[in-house]
């Protein structure tokens, strides 16, 4: 296991401990280490953008505080990830739909669906399948 690795499991355990801001604190350096590679920064921001979900008060964007940002940044860097295609989708539940941000990139719930749809598809275990049919009524 690399350094990095071993920094997005710590990470990880902060926020699963309900220790946000030190899982940021990890995050941010993960996301900023010039020996990162593409999927552990997804990584690193997609639990970003989860973690901001947990404890919105930590968000950079004092406008906004939806894990959104965080996911759309993650698939700069790993376009097919399906967990944070699936988080994409999540993003727009009531809450986050009121937030400027969210309502502004509405487009980002269609991308995410028609990858999982159309490219994902008949990768996803059942019960994946079985979340992304939820999905198709919105």
């Amino acid at each position: 296991m690399t350094s990095i690795e071993k920094r997005l499991t710590q990470a990880d355990i902060f926020y699963q401990n309900d220790e946000p801001e030190l899982a940021l604190e990890i995050l941010n350096e993960v996301i900023t280490d010039s020996n990162s590679t593409d999927s552990e920064i997804a990584e690193a921001l997609n639990l970003k953008g989860i973690t901001i979900e947990l404890a919105p008060y930590l968000s950079e964007d004092k406008e906004n505080y939806s894990g959104l940002i965080y996911f759309q940044k993650a698939l700069e860097y790993t376009s097919h990830n399906t967990s944070i295609l699936f988080n994409v989708l999540n993003s727009f539940s009531c809450i986050d739909m009121m937030q400027d941000y969210t309502q502004k990139n509405k487009s980002a719930f269609m991308c995410a669906y028609d990858v999982l749809n159309n490219d994902l598809y008949d990768f996803l275990n059942e019960e994946s399948k079985s979340e992304l049919h939820k999905f198709s009524s919105k």
